[in-house]
């Protein structure tokens, strides 16, 4: 029986954000296998993504009609919209790898869960979207679950890193509401050039040359994973809703949490495992709301009834 267009894009969409998930679960594996400092790994591994990504961003303006045209903006403003993008890349870079060393990789995952409701917050805060009651409980919830995450280490030596994993959090989600303030900058080249921005500052604070070459290898696996997986997941959303998007997305905490378990022997918390079930449980059930409701726009705000001053 032939597939409708419709659906054949749907599956592709699923299919590409569970790959992207699985992609992206690998960061903690990487990280715990590559001997360096957080700098140096977040800048090779920034670096090699970048060509990777500026051919995504060439190829899709192909196939869209802007062959070799690229809109060159010089005005003062727009350079500084994509310069805030960049050190907001840049800075989640090493925050990523920076966490990932000093507390479980579990721990990181579950609390990066949060991202999607910090981001509604901030929108809430910052471009006075509307926030439907539904989203405002699930976010309680989550941030129950990272606080028992967080007080689970506090006798662990790992509250430093549950910290930057929440910093971690809060620069991802101020990173999604600045895309959507800024509607007109490119958002994948601005991570991008973030890669290349963080080495040329890796140069200057720590020693990117001097990583042992038998880790090279790895950290570039680790970059072109990174590109693959963000192309994937871009591709992913394009086809379908920001529901299903939400919910394929939860993918990414259990399958890097499993591949730390299997990979490097990194069994997870106790504490992180309830703090998680209650985070992604949370995060399942708002987005399968949305979906039962067919609700097709931001899965995190309520539809505006009307504008806002």
């Amino acid at each position: 029986m032939t597939q409708s267009p419709a659906v054949a894009t749907r599956r592709v969409g699923a299919a590409a954000m569970l790959a992207s998930g699985l992609g992206f679960g690998m960061s903690g594996v990487f990280t715990r296998s590559i001997e360096g400092g957080a700098w140096e790994i977040a800048s090779w591994r920034g670096l090699a993504a970048t060509p990777v990504v500026v051919a995504y961003v060439w190829w899709h303006r192909w196939r869209d009609g802007d062959r070799v045209r690229v809109r060159v903006r010089l005005e003062f403003v727009s350079a500084a919209k994509a310069l805030v993008l960049l050190a907001l890349n840049a800075t989640a870079m090493v925050l990523l790898v920076t966490s990932l060393q000093k507390t479980a990789v579990a721990n990181v995952s579950v609390i990066m869960a949060t991202i999607p409701f910090m981001a509604a917050g901030l929108g809430w805060l910052i471009l006075r979207e509307g926030l439907r009651r539904s989203t405002v409980v699930a976010a309680v919830v989550s941030f129950g679950g990272v606080i028992l995450t967080v007080v689970g280490s506090l006798g662990a030596g790992n509250l430093e890193g549950d910290l930057l994993a929440v910093a971690l959090s809060l620069t991802l989600a101020s990173l999604i509401v600045l895309i959507r303030r800024f509607p007109g900058t490119d958002a994948l080249l601005a991570q991008a050039g973030s890669g290349i921005a963080l080495f040329a500052v890796a140069l200057v604070v720590a020693d990117p040359f001097g990583m042992d070459a038998s880790e090279m290898p790895l950290t570039v696996a680790f970059g072109l994973v990174f590109a693959v997986s963000l192309v994937l997941w871009t591709e992913g959303v394009r086809r379908i809703r920001a529901a299903e998007a939400a919910l394929l997305a939860t993918t990414e905490t259990p399958s890097s949490i499993l591949a730390a378990w299997i990979v490097v022997s990194e069994a997870p918390p106790l504490a992180t495992v309830i703090g998680g079930l209650l985070i992604v449980g949370a995060v399942i059930t708002h987005a399968r709301a949305d979906l039962v409701h067919r609700r097709v726009s931001s899965p995190w705000q309520r539809q505006r009834t009307g504008p806002k001053i």
